[in-house]
């Protein structure tokens, strides 16, 4: 997976500068097909998730995904789950991999596009002080260079659905790329709940046994 990144996205992009795309901001139709395609929805409404695709040693010729075996339902999948309160999302995908597969995890800064844009410089101590985020491509908006962003999200292909079958609300889920922190063994300790300790079980995969196994396509990252 690690090593696919360059070939996560699927649908096809363009530049604001492509003669056969251009936007009439004056043209009704513009505005017709932004409000037919748009939806809200309240905070009671959405399910919103947070999860990683973590790699031990993922340098390597061998690389291991973490993939937990959920009990209840009786499928493979990533270790992933709900945002607490006042949560970043960062922090809600290490929390809940923690929390599902025993597993103390970190970041793994990746190379890829992102459409958040490059932090601006700030001064410190009469010096401008630069992460080098990479430069964005202000054609297409895209910087491409390492980050902790998050690599992905899944979500309905129409909006109005309902994924989620035991609550109807409209999930949303954000992905990041993790490492071990340490131990890769289980570590029941780390699983706060009583309830994921008895629901969970822990695996390393090969990134190929991985995608045979994973239960849900868009955890597969194949769209």
């Amino acid at each position: 997976m690690v090593r696919k990144f360059g070939g996560l996205v699927r649908r096809e992009l363009w530049t604001k500068e492509d003669p056969d795309r251009q936007v009439d901001w004056n043209d009704a139709r513009v505005w017709e097909k932004i409000n037919s395609e748009g939806f809200y929805h309240r905070a009671d409404e959405m399910l919103v998730s947070c999860g990683t695709v973590t790699v031990d040693q993922a340098d390597s010729l061998r690389p291991k995904v973490l993939i937990v075996f959920n009990k209840n339902i009786g499928i493979y999948q990533l270790p992933k789950g709900r945002k607490n309160i006042d949560e970043g999302y960062l922090a809600a995908a290490l929390r809940e991999t923690a929390e599902e597969a025993g597993v103390a995890v970190q970041p793994l800064k990746l190379r890829f596009g992102s459409r958040s844009t490059p932090p601006k410089p700030v001064q410190v101590q009469n010096q401008a002080r630069e992460t080098r985020y990479g430069i964005e491509d202000k054609l297409t908006g895209i910087t491409e260079g390492y980050s902790n962003e998050s690599i992905g999200f899944g979500l309905a292909d129409n909006a109005s659905d309902n994924p989620d079958p035991a609550t109807g609300a409209w999930r949303h889920i954000y992905w990041f790329a993790a490492q071990p922190l340490g131990d890769i063994r289980r570590d029941e300790t780390r699983m706060t709940e009583e309830e994921d300790r008895k629901k969970f079980s822990t695996f390393w995969f090969s990134e190929k046994e991985a995608l045979t196994r994973l239960k849900l396509e868009d955890e597969k990252f194949s769209k």
